[in-house]
């Protein structure tokens, strides 16, 4: 099970990933991401990993998905450092993770 959260900030759209990405938070994720995007307007994607504990096959779908379109991976973890390397197929950038504040949890699937 994982919850999903969303920081609508000034410069970046991040989308916080807590737990473990599988089918249903995976749909979830994309569907967060096809209602968000029309609100970037320049702005940069962000998704931050630090908390996934597992992921399969649906969640690694998401992500390079997300990839595609030009997120950025904020990382936390060994675990979460390789999962970004590997699904950007690059190295991972340490970006500091926003605050707590400001954040909508959006779902618990």
């Amino acid at each position: 099970m994982a919850s999903l959260y969303i920081h609508d900030g000034a410069q970046a759209l991040t989308l916080r990933v807590r737990g473990a990405l599988t089918k249903g938070a995976a749909a979830e994720l994309e569907q967060t991401w096809q209602t968000a995007q029309s609100t970037l307007a320049g702005r940069e994607l962000r998704v931050d990993l630090g908390d996934v504990i597992a992921i399969d096959a649906d969640g690694q779908k998401a992500l390079r998905s997300l990839a595609g379109h030009g997120a950025r991976f904020i990382t936390a973890s060994h675990f979460s450092d390789s999962l970004a390397e590997e699904i950007s197929q690059r190295t991972p950038e340490h970006l500091p993770a926003p605050r707590l504040t400001g954040w909508t949890r959006l779902a618990a699937v």
